[in-house]
């Protein structure tokens, strides 16, 4: 009798996507492709934002080997239900996937993610840490139910001035999703802004020939848009804080516009640009080449005392005089401020709303306006927003309405709001470490 022996089924694994990390999963996949281990996998994407599964896709993420996710802190208490939810409505004996936990939230930190019921935590740079899952997974070395397991980042590279490993070797495209996010084009931020999870560690540029990939495959998709992402867009491929190589953007942008993109951004998020980094030779650089007719400046605070101890580097006069450069050189600008920072003070916030007020009296200008949030790995992860009063609240929301500013602080105030209310009802001793 002669026996036919199938091929081994291939694991299953499920990428959990949402609008927090849609552009991150690209990514990730082409680092397996770029590998050849997507090849070895079952891919399965399940989209659906947090704790929001379907059932029909709660049992196919539990048919899974694994179930990956990657989320920033504001994720964290949804997904916590879900995962929650998942093992609640598990049959008896039945399957239940490899939760494995990586991103924003747990390079910061792991304790928290790790209470929250995820098998395996990644800490390191998406490039090491979906490298060492993959071919994890394929020897058979995690498996669930073995107690949360946390693998640490690789950070001392960064710090011995290694750089990222790999990290420039990657692009946002994969064959499993039709949108190609912005490039990210340097990782990593000389600056120390208290409220950020990148500051202060060494900043690393995307080399020249890994751009060109990218805009060859952009163009092979017709795609007729193309943006990068940068902490400080005119830092980019700069030697140090406040050293623009503006030759460096330069051939960037040329590089993007001889491709034959008809909208090249620049200076506008996800690459906006620091104050006291905009000069008259910059912005004429930026008005040759970007479609963009608005540019955004982080700004953060209208106080110098809050600007010094939130270690933002620039002044309320930088600020002042890049909008005013800007308006010179053809430029509307949106302006980013950061509300309800700890220890922020009404009057601040009053000279803020006046800061506004001057402004817009002068210059074309829009205000984006954010509330604080404690993100993990930064120096305020354990710090309490200074929440606004019920007249603040007023006074703010009238902004909108008058059309000067954005209200997405209000979203900002209920993700902070709903972050510490988990915590008091689920994780109380962790809630007790803010102050």
């Amino acid at each position: 009798m002669e026996l036919h022996v199938g091929k081994p089924r291939k694991k299953r694994v499920a990428f959990r996507i949402f609008s927090g990390n849609r552009l991150t999963l690209p990514l990730l996949l082409n680092i397996w492709e770029r590998n050849g281990l997507d090849s070895q996998f079952e891919i399965v994407l399940i989209a659906a934002e947090p704790n929001r599964l379907a059932a029909a896709q709660a049992a196919e993420l539990r048919r899974c080997a694994a179930g990956v996710y990657s989320f920033m802190t504001p994720h964290l208490p949804a997904l916590a239900r879900e995962v929650r939810a998942l093992r609640a409505s598990r049959v008896s004996g039945g399957p239940m996937p490899l939760l494995v936990a990586g991103g924003p939230h747990v390079r910061g930190e792991t304790d928290l993610a790790a209470s929250c019921g995820f098998d395996v935590l990644y800490g390191g740079a998406g490039e090491d840490a979906f490298l060492r899952l993959g071919h994890s997974l394929l020897g058979g070395e995690l498996k669930a139910g073995d107690g949360p397991r946390i693998f640490p980042g690789q950070s001392e590279l960064a710090a011995a001035g290694a750089g990222l490993p790999q990290w420039g070797d990657y692009i946002p495209v994969s064959k499993y999703f039709k949108t190609v996010p912005p490039l990210e084009i340097s990782r990593g931020c000389s600056w120390k802004c208290r409220y950020c999870q990148t500051g202060g560690t060494r900043a690393c540029h995307r080399n020249e020939e890994s751009i060109s990939v990218y805009l060859d495959e952009l163009r092979r998709r017709g795609l007729p848009r193309v943006g990068f992402i940068s902490p400080s867009a005119l830092e980019t491929g700069a030697s140090g804080a406040r050293r623009p190589d503006l030759e460096r953007i330069g051939r960037l942008l040329h590089a993007s516009r001889k491709a034959g993109f008809r909208l090249v951004e620049f200076g506008i998020f996800p690459s906006e640009i620091r104050p006291d980094t905009v000069s008259a030779d910059a912005l004429r650089l930026l008005r040759r080449h970007v479609a963009n007719r608005r540019l955004t400046f982080g700004a953060q605070s209208a106080s110098d005392a809050r600007l010094a101890a939130i270690g933002r580097g620039h002044s309320k006069a930088d600020v002042e005089n890049a909008v005013a450069m800007a308006n010179e050189a053809g430029f509307a600008v949106n302006l980013d401020f950061i509300i309800a920072l700890p220890g922020e003070t009404p009057g601040e916030r009053n000279e803020l709303l006046d800061f506004m007020a001057a402004l817009r009296r002068k210059h074309r200008v829009f205000f984006q306006l954010h509330h604080f949030f404690p993100l993990a790995g930064s120096a305020f992860a354990r710090r309490l927003p200074s929440f606004l009063s019920a007249a603040e609240r007023r006074k703010f929301g009238a902004l909108k309405k008058n059309g000067l500013a954005s209200d997405w602080w209000r979203e900002g105030e209920r993700t902070a709001r709903a972050f510490f209310a988990w915590l008091e009802q689920d994780h109380p001793a962790y809630l007790g470490r803010f102050h």
